[in-house]
């Protein structure tokens, strides 16, 4: 057999099982059932042992310890002088405790509790006899006689015999009246019916028909049903025809939960219970999810339908494996490899990986670090290909005098000089340095792994000749800026653009680029026109005979010819959403120019940097290749267009200078970013009657498809957004998805904004205030951006008079080319 105790003493429950029969009752330490209340002098049995509970032929019974005092042990309030048998339903009283034992099968309940009343107890010596007392107390009150039954059936001459029964008698029907007097209805109603119902206290509650007739006062109600747990509850009878209703809670079902592998958690209806090998557990009847789970093995679920009751149940399960057998090879082998971070070893490996995506990082000496994502599955083993690791690169600090010199290897462009770069070790490598007006210069390396070597190289002037006509003779000639002792004769220049200034007094001054030749001569006339008078003056354009109306860089970007003309630059002080930076003001537009139809994209940035990353806006990608590129600095822009110059066979218009990227002709033919003042011409009047205000035709908000804006759809990126507009991008779009400009130039307004390539001025109507083609000022900390993007959603934003500055990347901002038309 197996026997459960349990012993419920105050809020404690503790659980024994029969191995620790007998069970010792008392007051020690040692004991199993400790009592309650205030204990009796004579509560000391045997080392405060006062009974035992004990089973014999597989019932349980009572016995008191020996030199245990009648008078202090009870046994359904009768003293207990020996053994009993225990049933369920019993009370014993020891002391001031009462102890409720419950039997259901194998199950035994036993509740201590503090008794509310006490037995009265028989007297232990009978007292003196009533002659004795007259005889010590005769000066005390009378003591009434006590008459005693005699042996005899024959009753005396005055009929004593029947006296005694009659007084009984007479006592136990006043005591019944004043009880019918006294007591009070009370009705109990149980749900479900139990298999005993009891009520007990003092004076006794008794059943009447379905209720209890009693005497007012507090009692305790005591039910038991098989399959329940035993209630009890305190219940008070009164004047008010008490009624009371209960519901037995029903015993939860016992499981024991066992699993392959052991240590698995365990969690019912997500509660957390403990980790396998578990027993008796207790478990609400009804459908019960449980959820078992291990950081090695697949997570498993099961319902069971517990049945309740007291009802036990078993559940075996077996977890599959959450991981798989990974086979890794490396060449050269013995690399360390670290998953996820943590080191596992020199490869050959062999290990096993949890399914997922697993991050394996491959390194060893002299070799370059290999990252690898891998995907595991669970249970199905994998043996990847052989990694390769490179040999680690060298790094080569290259200058030049003079500096600036552009550096290819192997014919690919890596920067200007002074400049850092690293090289595959272990092959050898062509180093080219180029620079204008200087013989270009070789050099063959070969570094060996994780080398650090410093190369410096004088580059040699390269020189061309240039015969200068100057008219009027008294004219002054000046070269990039430096004057010149006459202005006709034979110069020696350097085979670079250069800019030749030829000035007079009342004449028009004149400039003009060259470029001097290796090799061969080159005659530049050049005549100076005298200047108009008051009447004459008016703003003249100059004629732009001879330039193609589109030109095609040699990545395919399409430049078209802009044929400028003076216009108003910024916004009126009435228009809706100006800016204090928005100063209206007259500008003098002269020179033709070029501008792309197109912002550059992700694919053409990377054909001169291939490792540049546009990044994600939220979970949009930003690195598709027909989307403009953004993430990208104005020095990252200005080295692009230089090395598109070079590409081009044109000079470049950009110079770094002590890390820095500065102007190198600012009238140059090379490709550059727009300046402000063409970029907003482009936007606002190329190929217009009049000047507009917003990407489209119309008020604010923009019609449907106008352009690339914060519509609806970029609700989850953006916090404002142009109530319901979709144009079907929440981030960047695809370079040319709208409509263009009458000029034919796309996505001047939305999509993304665009570097400009002036500084940045506050007030940029007092810059350069009265010059032609301004470029903006001549330093600052920040550069011009123009144009509102796809973040974009206000009026003061989508307008084209809008300006705004960074010296920062963004993810939207980009840039398209420029380049002057002459």
């Amino acid at each position: 057999m197996n026997r459960l105790v349990e012993i419920f003493d105050k809020n404690e429950v503790r659980k024994l099982d029969e191995t620790s029969l007998p069970l010792l009752i008392g007051v020690d330490d040692t004991a199993h059932i400790r009592l309650q209340g205030q204990l009796d002098e004579d509560l000391d049995g045997e080392g405060g042992i006062v009974a035992y509970l004990a089973e014999s032929r597989n019932h349980l019974y009572l016995q008191p310890a020996e030199d245990t005092s009648v008078s202090i042990l009870y046994h359904n309030d009768e003293p207990l002088t020996g053994s009993v048998w225990l049933k369920s339903g019993d009370t014993t009283r020891i002391g001031d405790s009462l102890i409720r034992w419950h039997l259901a099968g194998q199950c035994v309940e036993i509740h201590i509790s503090k008794a509310t009343t006490r037995v009265l107890q028989p007297p232990l010596e009978p007292p003196d006899s009533p002659k004795e007392k007259c005889a010590e107390n005769v000066t005390d009150e009378p003591v009434l006689p006590v008459t005693e039954s005699p042996l005899s059936d024959d009753p005396g001459p005055d009929g004593s015999r029947f006296r005694k029964p009659a007084i009984v008698l007479f006592v136990l029907l006043l005591i019944a009246a004043a009880f019918v007097l006294l007591a009070n209805p009370i009705a109990v109603t149980v749900t479900p019916t139990p298999d005993s119902l009891s009520i007990s206290g003092f004076p006794p509650a008794v059943k009447f028909g379905d209720s209890y007739l009693g005497i007012s006062g507090g009692y305790t109600l005591h039910a038991e049903k098989q399959g329940y747990r035993p209630l009890e509850e305190a219940i008070t009878i009164s004047s008010n025809n008490s009624h009371y209703d209960f519901t037995m809670e029903k015993l939860p079902g016992l499981i024991d939960l066992t699993s392959t592998p052991v240590g698995v958690t365990v969690l019912i209806d997500g509660a957390l219970v403990g980790k396998t090998p578990l027993q008796g557990v207790e478990i609400s009847a009804g459908n019960r999810s449980l959820r078992f789970e291990h950081e090695r093995y697949l997570p498993l679920e099961r319902i069971v339908e517990v049945a309740g009751f007291g009802e036990k149940q078993n559940l075996q399960v077996e977890l599959e494996p959450a991981w798989a057998v990974v086979s890794l090879q490396t060449e050269p082998a013995g690399a360390t490899l670290m998953v996820d971070g943590e080191e596992q070893g020199l490869t050959p490996l062999q290990l096993e990986l949890i399914a997922g995506e697993r991050q394996l990082l491959f390194s060893k000496e002299d070799f370059s670090t290999l990252e690898v994502d891998l995907t595991v599955a669970a249970g199905q083993d994998l043996e990847p290909a052989v990694y390769r690791l490179e040999p680690s690169p060298a790094t080569l600090a290259i200058s030049s005098v003079p500096a600036g010199a552009t550096v290819t290897v192997e014919g690919s462009y890596r920067g200007l000089t002074p400049l850092s770069i690293t090289l595959p070790s272990g092959s050898e490598q062509t180093l080219r340095l180029t620079l204008a007006g200087y013989l270009s210069a070789s050099r063959k390396l070969k570094l060996n792994p994780a080398e650090e070597r410093e190369l410096s190289i004088k580059l040699d002037p390269q020189y061309g000749t240039v015969f200068i006509t100057a008219t009027p003779a008294e004219s002054t000639l000046y070269i990039d800026g430096k004057k010149q002792k006459q202005a006709t004769g034979r110069f020696r220049l350097t085979t670079r653009l250069h800019s030749l200034e030829l000035r007079a007094k009342g004449y028009e001054s004149v400039t003009k680029k060259v470029t001097a030749q290796s090799g061969y001569s080159q005659r530049i006339e050049i005549d100076l026109q005298r200047k108009q008078t008051a009447t004459q003056t008016g703003t003249q354009i100059k004629a732009l005979t001879g330039a193609e109306p589109s030109k095609t860089t040699g990545i395919g970007q399409q430049l078209v010819l802009i044929r400028p003309k003076p216009f108003l630059m910024g916004a009126s002080r009435k228009e809706a959403g100006r800016r204090a930076n928005e100063r209206e003001h007259q500008v003098t537009m002269q020179s033709g120019f070029y501008l792309s139809t197109r912002e550059v994209t992700n694919a053409e940035y990377k054909r001169f940097q291939g490792q540049h990353s546009s990044g994600m806006a939220g979970n949009r990608s930003l690195e598709i290749d027909s989307h403009p590129v953004v993430n990208v600095t104005w020095d990252d822009a200005a080295r692009f267009l230089n090395w598109l110059s070079k590409h081009d066979g044109l000079p470049p218009s950009y110079r770094e200078e002590n890390g820095s990227i500065v102007v190198a002709e600012a009238s140059g033919i090379g490709y550059r970013l727009p300046t402000e003042s063409e970029w907003a011409f482009a936007a606002r009047m190329a190929g217009q009657k009049e000047q507009v205000r917003y990407p489209w035709s119309g008020k604010y908000p923009p019609k449907m498809k106008a352009g690339n804006f914060a519509d609806e759809s970029a609700r989850h990126l953006l916090p404002v957004v142009i109530k319901g507009d979709s144009d079907g991008f929440p981030a960047s779009a695809p370079s040319g998805s709208f409509m263009a400009n009458p000029a034919g130039i796309y996505d001047l307004g939305g999509n993304v904004a665009e570097w400009c390539h002036d500084y940045y001025a506050a007030n940029i109507a007092s810059v350069g205030k009265g010059v032609a083609d301004p470029m903006g000022p001549g330093a600052g900390n920040h550069h011009v951006v123009r144009g509102s993007s796809w973040r974009n959603a206000s009026i003061t934003e989508l307008r084209f008079s809008y300006r705004r500055y960074s010296r920062e990347s963004a993810n939207d901002i980009g840039f398209r080319i420029a380049r002057y038309a002459q």
